[in-house]
């Protein structure tokens, strides 16, 4: 049995987004994929491109045929970890604060990425 330290609960979900920003490769894309998990501190979704943890991504929320909604936007997260499954990058994030989306706070690039094998 694992433990889970997340100070937040997390919903397990499958919600459609579109996920922007720039890949390992310093490309930017933007691909479709669907949340995974999500709580009030982040949430997880796997992506074909490959992106270091400290990448900064927007998450669009999608209608459930894809369209994007008019009044919605992208919110920015930090990539935390980033995990081969298989045919696919699974990517865990966490909301960027007040401070960090002012500027105020945001840290360098961690040139070194953290990838775990599965």
């Amino acid at each position: 049995m694992t433990q889970d330290r997340r100070a937040d609960p997390r919903l397990l979900l499958h919600t459609r987004v579109e996920i922007s920003g720039v890949d390992k490769a310093g490309l930017q894309f933007s691909e479709r994929s669907k949340l995974e998990d999500v709580g009030d501190g982040g949430c997880s979704f796997s992506l074909r491109n490959a992106v270091s943890a400290g990448a900064i991504l927007g998450v669009q929320p999608l209608g459930q045929d894809g369209e994007k909604f008019p009044d919605e936007y992208s919110r920015l997260f930090m990539v935390i970890w980033v995990k081969w499954r298989g045919d696919r990058w699974r990517v865990g994030t966490r909301c960027l604060t007040e401070d960090e989306l002012s500027g105020a706070a945001l840290p360098a690039s961690d040139s070194s990425p953290k990838v775990f094998a599965p």
